[in-house]
């Protein structure tokens, strides 16, 4: 099956196609803030305006009740007189027209009465007009008319130093927003490059490269590079198992099948059929199809296959169950077999055919490689969290070497060699464990040796 091609390179990488998007999203949006920023700022300063000029009109009116004329004009001289650039402007008439106070006639740029027609003055009224850069307000006081006015140039200088402070701060918002989503762009794009040049490297076939995982990682790249690692292990470990299955297949599967092809030699040379013979090649043949179906069935294991039968089931009976099977055959060996009751169930998910049988191998392993006098005990422990069956001897023990490898398939120790088996009763034991979720070591137990079987505590 051809495998598909890669997709060309070309183009900005993803990181950074996705930080120029988000800044130009991020600018969009900052303009449409700082612009309605603006805009409410001119408007709150507008009514600010406003509400000013009808509170002098009140505070004047006030005057006028408590002081009289003479007062008011005083008054509002000295405010024409404080007035900043002529920011406000101000005139009092009697109900002839007359001017008797103010600074409406000052000039600003071109005399004000230029500026401010008449008509518009006298149109006033109670409503504020703008005329000419200024919002004017006509007010009556008594007999007399109070024309104010208050001028936007003040107003527009503030707006106007405002809107150059959000601009620049708009534009320096943007520039550092795109320079740092560049940067993390350019970081991440580094990281991917060096995790696409792992995976690269393990398409040629270079299984030992792992993908790289910063120290101190916990980033969403660092968890799946750590998990991508931990599937390229457990992938390695199978791919070795694999070819460490075939090199075991050449060699143990090889002699039983030389053996048996010299007996069908001599059984064909023979005039007349020894039946012991006969019964010796069908002891060969047994040998073989046991290997190839523990072989199948760690197999199924490996993948799964049983999970879904899984149910709780209490490992006290089993235990029971197991110590009487084999008990006749432990005291025939001058073994003793012993079992303690578990202060409690049991109790774990699973599969309680499989679970039998790999009691059943840890057993049969101790009585078969123990010698006589030596004592098998078996017991059961457990807690809240956790379930331990230890099976403990003090027969020879296995070496520290090769207590790892004793649940490898086919490996045998130098001094089992020498007795019946194929090297795949532990190799089974494991594979149970692992799909029940459990662990299966082996310790030294000064003498002796004590496998420890452990799963999950169920309630």
């Amino acid at each position: 099956m051809a495998r598909p091609s890669a997709p060309k390179a070309g183009g900005l990488p993803t990181s950074v196609r996705l930080s120029l998007q988000f800044s130009f999203l991020y600018a969009v949006l900052s303009a449409v803030v700082f612009a309605m920023a603006y805009w409410f700022t001119q408007y709150e300063v507008h009514d600010w305006v406003i509400d000013q000029m009808r509170g002098d009109a009140g505070t004047l009116q006030a005057i006028y009740q408590t002081g009289g004329a003479a007062i008011l004009v005083d008054h509002l001289n000295a405010l024409a007189a404080v007035s900043f650039e002529d920011a406000r402007v101000y005139q009092l008439q009697d109900a002839s027209g007359a001017v008797l106070a103010g600074n409406i006639d000052l000039p600003i740029g071109r005399p004000l009465p230029a500026m401010i027609p008449a008509d518009q003055i006298a149109a006033a009224g109670s409503i504020i007009h703008e005329v000419n850069g200024y919002w004017m307000q006509e007010t009556p006081i008594g007999p007399y008319r109070l024309i104010q006015g208050s001028g936007d140039h003040i107003v527009r200088e503030v707006l106007e130093a405002l809107g150059t402070a959000l601009v620049l701060g708009y534009l320096t918002v943007i520039v550092l927003g795109l320079v740092a989503g560049i940067r993390v762009g350019r970081i991440t794009e580094k990281r991917i490059a060096a995790i696409l040049n792992a995976l690269t490297r393990l398409s040629d076939g270079q299984l030992a490269v792992r993908l790289p995982v910063p120290a101190g990682g916990g980033d969403d790249l660092s968890r799946v590079s750590v998990k991508v690692n931990d599937m390229l292990d457990e992938i390695a470990q199978l791919a070795e198992s694999q070819r460490q299955i075939a090199n075991d297949i050449a060699h143990d599967m090889r002699t039983p099948l030389q053996r048996l092809h010299q007996r069908l030699e001599r059984l064909r040379a023979t005039p007349g059929v020894a039946a012991d013979e006969i019964d010796a090649c069908l002891g060969q043949t047994r040998d073989i199809i046991s290997t190839f179906n523990a072989l199948l069935r760690i197999a199924q294991l490996e993948g799964g296959d049983r999970q879904a039968r899984f149910g709780l089931v209490d490992l006290a009976p089993i235990l029971s169950t197991v110590i009487d099977a084999f008990r006749p055959v432990a005291e025939d060996r001058g073994i003793d077999l012993r079992l303690s009751d578990p202060p409690q169930a049991l109790m774990v998910r699973g599969d309680q055919g499989l679970l039998t049988q790999m009691f059943s191998n840890v057993v049969e392993n101790a009585i078969k490689h123990c010698p006589s006098g030596t004592t098998v005990a078996v017991d059961g422990l457990s807690d809240d969290r956790t379930i331990v069956v230890r099976i403990a001897d003090n027969g020879p023990g296995i070496s520290a070497t090769d207590r790892e490898r004793v649940f490898q398939r086919f490996f045998r120790t130098e001094r089992s060699r020498h007795t019946p088996g194929n090297g795949l009763g532990l190799a089974l034991v494991k594979a149970i464990a692992q799909i029940h979720h459990g662990t299966v070591s082996v310790q030294g137990n000064n003498p002796g040796a004590v496998f420890r079987v452990e799963f999950a505590a169920c309630k």
